[in-house]
């Protein structure tokens, strides 16, 4: 069937081409709308129940709101993980669904098992739906900033809250804006009790007046003189005056007592669980732009930043908004970097080609696939929803090499055919037979390396949402590079894969025309167009002037060289004869030695450690240390601002946002003692940009833009700021200066501090008593606290009933941790360290007053904790009201004991006499697991992988602390992806190789030649180890991702070195020169010599095109190194292996199979 479409494209070229032309425009417009990103969405599918239990504790938030919720939402269809948190006042429930659940679906499910639970929540409760979103969705952060100082925090926090808020919400693509710092506005009415108890006035009275006092009502309508009237009768209360004059009972003689003779009414801030800061400067109000779950986070950050730009303009004068944190950098620069490695990969490609075939345009035709490919898989990925991102544009550059091995081998039989048989037949025949004889095979092999993917595809969760964008686009552009190389590329060698493209029999006059059209027509086209008013991208002129050299190119005559006249061949003929003669006579000796070399590859396996991914460098970092519970807002605050102050000294750092507790949003379930400050880093060398005038300047953009390839408009000046340097020893760091200059350009003696270095040095100047740091990046940190609740690289979850055992096993737990080697730093929450002012009521004393413990309790959530008993409209506005007595009458227990009750009789009782008051220690907030109580233990490491690391604590914990009955310890973090996707790849792995088994003998129809492409894989590998091991690399996904690479094209090249030996085998068999070893050895011999040429070709396209991945530390480059050098070094070890390793097993085989048919040439082999 191959061949048949073979000779079919080369008989319709035009049709072929016009699709090939169809395919690339679809290609370009798919290239231009798809979204980037800068990583693959790895979020889960994520629910958030999100309830309001004002003024409780969280032990009566857990029992009463956050337990009955969780333990329904494990029978949710599809639900893996329900995470319950009980804070002050807040019930969040997270819901976490399986892979592939729609989000829609899964908040439907949830919904509907909400309205099954409401009946078991306490009255007046009322669980609603987070947004469609997660916490990975935090792409954007701004502050709002007074220049002028006129404007206080509680004012710029109504601008946020009721100006930019809604405005930004309304964008496309943002699910919602939470709120951060600031002070919200409240009306705050301080009653005095002695007051009350004079006017003889229980406190509920007022609270009942107060919101009798604020509601506007409707009383329908009436009509008059012809016309209708709507009846309002107006009652909000607007002003401070309007909460004075609230009548609040008469005194004996009738006089009306109004609130302000009984309270004092201000205005201050609502209570708060959360702050901001800048700086170091101090308390800032800030938002936080939460994207919708799946969409393009680029484009929405563009909608966002220019709505941020027109609201600017309402604000008051001197109000400025910042950015805080913007993710689309993180974008620009991931997929910058993926595109410049993606450039240089078809530069490095195509000069290969260009060296070896000494021939342009067949070396036009051999790269033709690499863009057109790319496209193709592209256009498939814009219609699966697949973003542009450092993953699935890695696929693509990893496929780069491979996706030109089948037109290579296409273009170098074609020379091979047209140096054999030009005389013999036609151009067009010689080409379908050169396409034919080898385009079956290449097929096969290029669908051996997409079904070595298989076990990408298998992964789930983290490992598969990261990885699989990778093994799409890999997957598409092989599928796309093995349709071109039977389809267009033999159509496109009828064409260039000669040495005149013109008729030799036309006239000079003719051939001159037809090169000054073919030349001037592109660049004159543009100017006529451009001069005609036409919208041309800037780039349209130097693209002309592109396709004009190229044509310049391809009608310059070319001779296609011998293979024994190119230089190149004969240079690597000259090396590997005597290797495949000697290698042939020592058979025994060779495979010997290659098994010597795979059982020595177990020293470096044996010394791999193991991650679950590498580091992906944001370019930010995230600041994320944990304090002790019980924090005070003030001492907080005090706190974020002296660390964002140090952390602001650093040359690197552009800007700190410091964050304390939670942003008005369910995504954010920090407590009061977790700080997050993002650190936005500088460039690491800024330099001042000068505008440059030039003589084209005023020109139009497709005209000019040529020439500022030469001349640039703008240039650099000055260095602005820069990082620090380190000195780096250099093995002539020693000589005179005179001597190492030259040197130094290659291998400078300084360099830029790293990331991590800079990480270390912030941890080495912020050591406060109490504060356990944690550096990492922001969406990272996201990821990982939304997938397993940890921050930490490592952690420990022990699930229990007690709190009180939970927190001594969790202290127990970090206390062990601490000692072992590698831990950089380890933290137990205190479950149990919060301050509580416990009010026991004694039921037998408010009963010989008739009062109810409810009448008691109301007393204590209003007098002394504080209620907002209701909200004033003010316009859009909302603002509560705050009912209390003075901070100076509750600020110590003797002052609490002497708060009032009203009893039924009207008389007042003093509070110590129905109640016991004393200080106790309770939970500050409660975690849990699918419906257990849990305590987590962070631990981030140093100088040791994850693997190792968890292993060895394993055993040290399991022999040093015994957990109770009832008691269970779990590790988590990215441990618990790893053995995820291990116990994944251990079923896969295997049923690939079987898969990969039966496509070799559906090619080979022979057994022992599938069994020898499979019996070599090991030794593919080899390479691929040793240079993991000498890089310090760990075994991740990553590395393992790039093994499935590697041994997809070690079966590859075993699959081509194979077709050629049994080409020459064949080919002589049926001659009836085949009856000997020395006629086997003459034809291995020249199978394998003769065809070296190609085989060198692809491995060096492959190797050379993967060289560009391994150096540079740009965003996503660590993850790319990961994967790419395992297939650098396994394609030197899989060249020895196709070269050396598969010749003398053939021969074996093969000298087997002649003894039983010729015994008598073979009693002395």
């Amino acid at each position: 069937m191959i061949e048949k479409i073979i000779e079919w494209s080369v008989k319709n070229k035009f049709m072929v081409v016009l699709a090939t032309l169809f395919v690339i425009a679809a290609g370009m417009t798919a290239m231009l709308q798809t979204p980037l990103d800068a990583i693959p969405d790895l979020s889960d599918v994520q629910v958030i129940v999100y309830t309001e239990y004002s003024g409780q504790g969280p032990q009566v938030v857990e029992e009463q709101v956050t337990y009955p919720l969780t333990t329904a939402m494990l029978s949710v269809p599809y639900a893996k993980v329900v995470r319950g948190y009980s804070f002050f006042g807040l019930s969040f429930v997270y819901i976490i669904f399986e892979d592939g659940t729609d989000l829609y679906w899964a908040r439907s499910r949830v919904l509907e098992y909400l309205n099954f639970v409401s009946g078991r929540l306490p009255q007046g409760v009322t669980p609603s739906l987070g947004p469609d979103a997660t916490g990975v969705g935090w792409v954007y952060e701004y502050v709002l900033k007074d220049t002028t100082g006129r404007y206080d925090l509680q004012q710029l926090r109504s601008f946020q809250d009721w100006y930019l808020r809604y405005e930004l919400t309304a964008v496309p693509g943002v699910s919602e804006v939470a709120g951060i710092g600031g002070f919200v506005k409240q009306y705050q009415v301080t009653v005095d009790p002695n007051k009350l108890l004079a006017y003889n006035l229980p406190i509920q009275k007022i609270r009942q007046a107060i919101q009798r006092s604020n509601t506007d009502v409707g009383g329908k309508l009436i009509e008059m003189a012809e016309a209708e009237f709507m009846v309002r009768g107006l009652g909000y209360i607007q002003s401070i005056g309007d909460l004075e004059k609230i009548s609040v009972g008469v005194d004996a003689v009738g006089t009306p007592i109004l609130l302000k003779n009984v309270a004092n009414v201000q205005i201050g801030p609502d209570l708060r669980r959360g702050l901001a800061e800048w700086n170091g400067e101090g308390e800032i109000v800030g938002g936080v732009v939460v994207m919708r779950f799946g969409e393009n986070a680029l484009e929405v950050i563009r909608k966002v930043k220019e709505k941020l730009k027109d609201l600017e303009k309402g604000l008051p004068e001197g109000v400025v908004i910042e950015m805080a944190y913007d993710r689309s950098g993180l974008i620009e620069r991931a997929v910058a970097t993926l595109k410049k490695k993606l450039i240089e990969e078809m530069t490095v490609v195509a000069i290969i080609c260009v060296i070896f075939l000494l021939h342009l345009r067949s070396a036009f035709v051999a790269i033709f696939t690499l863009p057109v490919g790319i496209l193709i898989s592209i256009l498939v990925m814009y219609y699966l929803g697949i973003n542009a991102n450092i993953m699935s544009l890695g696929g693509i550059a990893i496929a780069i090499g491979v996706m030109v091995d089948a037109s290579v081998v296409l273009v170098e039989n074609a020379h091979k055919h047209l140096e054999r048989d030009r005389k013999n037949a036609t151009h067009t025949e010689i080409i379908i037979d050169a396409s034919k004889e080898v385009g079956p095979a290449l097929f096969y092999s290029l669908l051996i390396i997409t079904v070595s993917f298989l076990p990408v595809f298998a992964l789930g969760e983290q490992s598969g949402r990261m990885f699989k964008p990778l093994a799409y686009t890999k997957t598409f552009a092989m599928a796309a590079s093995s349709v071109l190389a039977i389809t267009i590329v033999p159509v496109l060698m009828t064409f260039f894969v000669r040495e005149q493209l013109l008729d030799p029999a036309l006239s000079r006059r003719k051939k001159r025309r037809i090169w000054i059209l073919s030349i001037a027509a592109p660049p004159l086209l543009v100017v006529g167009a451009g001069i005609l008013g036409a919208d041309l991208p800037d780039w349209s002129l130097a693209a002309a002037l592109g396709l004009s050299l190229f044509i310049l190119v391809c009608l310059i005559p070319q001779r296609i060289t011998a293979e024994a006249a190119n230089p190149i061949s004969r240079f690597f003929i000259r090396i590997y004869l005597p290797l495949i003669q000697l290698v042939l006579k020592w058979r025994k000796t060779t495979v010997l030695a290659a098994l010597l070399v795979v059982i020595l590859t177990w020293y470096p396996v044996s010394r791999l450690g193991s991650e679950f991914m590498p580091p992906l460098n944001e370019g930010d970092l995230l600041y994320m240390p944990t304090t002790l519970p019980g924090i005070s807002i003030t001492k907080a605050k005090e706190l974020l601002q002296q660390t964002d102050k140090i952390i602001q000294r650093f040359p690197e750092v552009h800007h700190t946002f410091g964050k304390i507790g939670r942003a008005d949003t369910p995504t954010d379930p920090a407590p009061l003692s977790m700080i997050e400050t993002t650190i936005m880093l500088r460039p690491q060398a800024e330099y001042e940009r000068i505008r440059v005038d030039r003589f084209f300047s005023n020109w139009p953009g497709w005209l000019k833009y040529p020439l500022t390839w030469v001349w640039p408009e703008e240039k650099s000046g000055t260095l602005l700021h820069e990082w620090r340097r380190k000195k780096v020893d250099r093995w002539f760091s020693g000589w005179p200066g005179w001597l190492k200059a030259p040197l130094t350009r290659l291998w400078p003696e300084e360099r830029y501090i790293t990331i991590d270095e800079l990480a270390d040095d912030l941890n080495a100047a912020i050591q406060f008593p109490g504060l356990t740091n944690a550096w990492t990046m922001p969406i990272k940190t996201r990821i990982d606290m939304l997938s397993t609740g940890i921050k930490t690289p490592v952690g420990i979850k022990v699930m229990g009933p007690d709190l009180e055992v939970l927190t001594t096993l969790g202290e127990r737990l970090e206390a062990v941790v601490r000692e072992i080697p590698g831990t950089l730093s380890a933290f137990s929450e205190r479950v149990t360290g919060g301050n509580y002012f416990d009010f026991d009521i004694r039921r037998r004393q408010i009963a010989r007053y008739g009062l109810t413990v409810a009448d008691v309790q109301e007393v204590i959530m209003t007098a002394i904790g504080g209620m907002n008993v209701t909200y004033t409209v003010e316009g859009l506005e909302r603002y509560p009201v705050n009912l209390r007595y003075d901070r100076e009458l509750r600020d110590d227990i003797e002052r609490l004991r002497r708060v009032l009750v009203a009893t039924p009789t009207g008389a007042q009782v003093p509070l110590a006499q129905l109640a016991d008051i004393a200080i106790h220690k309770g939970p500050a907030g409660i975690k849990s697991e699918n419906a257990r109580r849990s305590a987590w233990v962070y631990v981030d490491l140093k100088g040791v992988d994850v693997g190792t690391y968890v292993e060895n604590a394993k055993r040290i914990v399991d022999e040093a602390v015994q957990l109770p009955a009832g008691y269970s310890m779990v590790w988590s973090g990215q441990y618990e992806y790893m053995e995820r996707a291990r116990k994944t790849l251990n079923i896969i792995v295997p049923a690939t190789l079987a898969v990969i088994f039966i496509l070799l003998y559906i090619h080979f129809h022979s057994i022992m030649e599938a069994t020898v492409v499979m019996a070599s894989l090991p030794f593919a590998l080899v390479g691929g180890i040793w240079l993991i091991y000498l890089l310090g690399y760990n075994l991740s996904v990553a590395v393992i991702v790039g093994f499935i690479a590697l041994a997809g094209l070690a079966a590859e090249t075993g699959v081509v070195m194979l077709v050629y030996l049994d080409e020459v085998y064949h080919r002589k068999q049926s001659r009836g020169e085949m009856t000997g070893p020395e006629d086997l050895k003459a034809a291995i011999v020249e199978g394998a010599v003769d065809r070296v040429r190609p085989k060198i070709m692809t491995v060096a396209t492959t190797l050379i095109g993967l060289l560009p991945v391994m150096y540079g530390a740009e965003t996503g480059a660590q993850v790319m190194k990961r994967i790419a050098a395992p297939m650098v070094g396994g394609l030197i070890s899989s060249t020895v292996l196709t070269l050396v390793i598969i010749p003398v097993a053939y021969d074996i085989w093969k000298r087997w199979e002649l003894r039983r048919a010729y015994p008598e040439k073979h009693q002395n082999d």
